[in-house]
């Protein structure tokens, strides 16, 4: 019977028999996977309550069960702790640590279980057991040859040994490491002298800055240096480095690196190299490391470069630069550049770089000269540039001087800049403002600019405004626009608008478009109108 309904099946059901197929299979996987997370807690639960035999015994079963599961490093690790906390053996614990270091070398628990084998190595060695003394030695005498996986290994265990507490010895392992063929072991020793963070290490440090072949390793170092602070030694290497470095971005790094280190003579240093390095790039770079020395000598240092760089393009990264700082000492400057009156292109950048310092410096007289570049400046781009800068700024003064603006009739762009400086300013409250500029402007950009700021700015209650323009407006290309702003604004009273529109407008295009704008809305209300024009 049961065969004929096999047969039966594999001809009517192929399809639901594949699925039975592929489905068993996933179940199966599901229930074995409940099963291992099942036996690993048991683990957890047996160590939380400090059953470490027990615990030891479930780490062992589930290992054997489990080999390559996913939890089978944690696993691992759980049975050498367990099995650390059952014996009074610390070489056998030692060499479970070293195994499992030997098949997890990167992994998750590895840094635990590196800082209990530096832990029992250190046991051993003064106990006399020549296993702690190996591998104690081990770390001092590294291999050049050795393999990558070694030394993660040894760099594992160097981490161990700082948290324990065995400075002496990680230094010796570290200078070891530091002779590595490997750039990258050598990089990564680094890493690990950051951490130290005392004499021996800032001397292993300065030579690795120096004389370490590769870029890359001298340039980790470099860094490294700069965590040292005022330390006189810092400071000299890395002018030293800065006069010797062949390589033109580690010399960039050094510089940013020099920015950091609170001593006086930094901004002495970098503003020198701005002014008389041979190389434009690293002249620029260090104009720009000026920005980030916390010292009110270093907006004075910008203020010369602005001033009396040779350079155009040292010049313009001096004001950039300034932009950074916030400082009201250079404000005098600054004006003396946005209100020049020189016709050079160069000259025409230099000015929109000072207006945009200004706009960065918090001071309220920085508006009243914003306001007065608007009104003396001959040069477009930097009038905008002012504009914008008035409207970072905020407060009445500048939405005044951005409101007579706006309503200017004989500059288009200037006119435009000063409408949408004015979005972010003006509320919902204030949002007639940008129906008088519709109303009063010739240029059709900019009334298209201020009708898209009072939708934005008026929400909802813009609807009967923009309805009563429909009323009185005779462009059709502005009646257009009118319509599709109305489109944003999802109320009944908006749709009623358009409905009418779409309905007896003189113009078919118009028309069109009011149906147009009643699909692009969705709403209920919009779908009815839109019914209703169908029985019409």
């Amino acid at each position: 019977m049961q065969q004929q309904i096999r047969r039966l099946a594999c001809r009517v059901l192929p399809v639901f028999l594949l699925a039975v197929v592929a489905i068993e299979p996933a179940r199966a996987g599901d229930k074995e996977k409940a099963k291992q997370d099942a036996a690993y807690q048991q683990i957890q639960e047996l160590l939380d309550g400090e059953n470490y035999k027990q615990a030891l015994a479930a780490a062992e079963q589930f290992l054997k069960k489990y080999p390559d599961g996913k939890q089978a490093e944690a696993a691992s690790f759980w049975k050498c702790y367990a099995f650390q906390r059952t014996t009074k053996d610390y070489g056998d614990s030692f060499e479970c640590y070293q195994q499992f270091l030997k098949v997890y070398p990167d992994g998750k628990w590895s840094g635990d279980a590196a800082n209990e084998y530096a832990k029992l190595a250190k046991r051993l060695s003064k106990a006399g057991d020549p296993r702690g003394k190996a591998a104690l030695e081990s770390l001092r005498d590294v291999d050049p040859t050795s393999a990558e996986d070694d030394a993660d290994f040894k760099l594992a265990v160097l981490y161990a040994l700082l948290e324990s507490g065995d400075d002496e010895l990680a230094m010796q392992s570290i200078q070891e490491l530091l002779k590595s063929p490997d750039a990258d072991v050598r990089r990564r020793a680094v890493y690990v002298l950051t951490d130290i963070q005392d004499a021996a290490a800032l001397d292993l440090l300065i030579g690795v800055a120096k004389s370490d072949p590769d870029p890359d390793v001298r340039r980790h170092a470099i860094y490294a240096l700069s965590e040292y602070g005022d330390e006189t030694k810092v400071i000299d290497t890395m002018v030293a480095i800065m006069k010797s470095e062949g390589d033109i971005d580690i010399r960039r790094h050094v510089l940013y690196a020099i920015a950091e280190v609170d001593r006086p003579d930094v901004t002495q240093i970098l503003a020198d190299v701005a002014m008389k390095d041979p190389d434009l790039e690293l002249r620029t770079a260090a104009t720009y490391a000026l920005a980030e020395v916390e010292s009110a000598t270093a907006s004075k240092a910008l203020e010369k470069i602005a001033m009396e760089a040779s350079s155009f393009e040292i010049k313009r990264a001096a004001f950039y630069a300034l932009i950074e700082r916030d400082d009201t000492d250079v404000i005098p400057m600054l004006k003396k550049f946005a209100l020049s009156k020189e016709k050079s292109g160069e000259a025409k950048e230099l000015r929109r770089a000072a207006v945009y310092a200004l706009a960065e410096v918090d001071d309220p007289s920085v508006v009243s000269i914003l306001n007065e570049i608007v009104k003396t400046s001959d040069d477009p781009e930097v009038k905008q540039a002012a504009f914008y800068a008035l409207a970072e700024h905020g407060g009445p003064a500048a939405i005044d001087a951005l409101k007579a603006a706006a309503l200017d009739t004989t500059d288009q762009d200037l006119a435009l800049a000063a409408v949408y400086g004015l979005h972010d300013l003006l509320d919902g409250s204030d949002s007639a403002f940008f129906m008088e500029v519709y109303r009063k402007s010739p240029f059709e950009e900019v009334r298209r600019g201020a009708m898209h700021c009072m939708v934005d700015s008026g929400g909802e209650a813009s609807a009967p405004v923009l309805g009563a323009m429909l009323e009185t407006e005779t462009d059709n290309e502005q009646r257009r626009l009118i319509v599709w702003a109305l489109s944003d604004i999802h109320t009944d009273e908006s749709v009623a608008i358009l409905a009418k529109v779409a309905k007896s407008d003189p113009t078919r295009e118009t028309r069109r478009i009011a149906v147009q704008a009643l699909g692009a809305m969705g709403t209920p209300a919009a779908k009815k109108a839109l019914r209703d024009l169908l029985d019409d």
